[in-house]
């Protein structure tokens, strides 16, 4: 019997994942069968269990997606940004590439999904807040440019970055209700509050 090869089985493991995303945007987590990942997947249940033998795997495994993707998305925003000093500019920027993520992968939704889960899922929770410790990390450092350029003195850059960074769950929530009509204005909005 031929060996499955390692990228055969990371492609299967996206694809599992890839059905279970979408069918907890359709549901919720709680809502989702494991039968409906094998449909959506349309691959049999021992195909699905023998990467993920559970739901709550299914669940960590898009979660962690998520948080990838988001934290990707904001150290793309930095590095493309490295010489913009002005935070409002940024921030736009982080927001739009958000907009764009969402409408690929339905980040905002999965997102407001996981942070529910998160509040009943200890584990979850911990990969939620290793993240926002990271991604607060990354802001820091534009913060500290700004401080060093005589701006924002008064509170530690990790402080202000965590305040910043706040701005981002609340870009999804509403992208997630209201859709991307309903936060169209929220780059420029950004810009106005930070124009310096």
């Amino acid at each position: 019997m031929p060996k499955v090869s390692e990228q055969h089985k990371e492609d299967r493991r996206a694809e599992i994942l890839a059905a279970a995303r979408r069918c907890f945007v359709r549901n919720g987590f709680h809502r989702t069968s494991m039968q409906d990942v094998f449909a959506e997947a349309g691959l049999s249940a021992g195909a699905v269990y023998r990467y993920f033998p559970k739901k709550e795997d299914l669940i960590v495994g898009v979660a962690a997606q998520n948080l990838d993707r988001v934290a990707g998305v904001l150290r793309s925003v930095l590095s493309e940004t490295e010489n913009e000093r002005r935070v409002g500019a940024v921030l736009a920027k982080l927001l739009e590439a958000v907009l764009d993520q969402h409408r690929d992968n339905q980040l905002a939704t999965i997102a407001v999904v996981v942070w529910s889960e998160a509040l009943r899922d200890r584990a979850l929770a911990e990969q939620l807040e290793a993240a926002a410790r990271t991604m607060t990390g990354d802001l820091a450092a534009l913060v500290r440019d700004r401080q060093q350029a005589g701006s924002w003195t008064g509170a530690p850059a990790g402080d202000l970055a965590q305040v910043l960074l706040s701005i981002l769950p609340g870009f999804l929530f509403n992208l997630a209700l209201l859709g991307p009509s309903g936060v169209a204005g929220f780059p420029d909005a950004v810009r106005a509050l930070w124009p310096e």
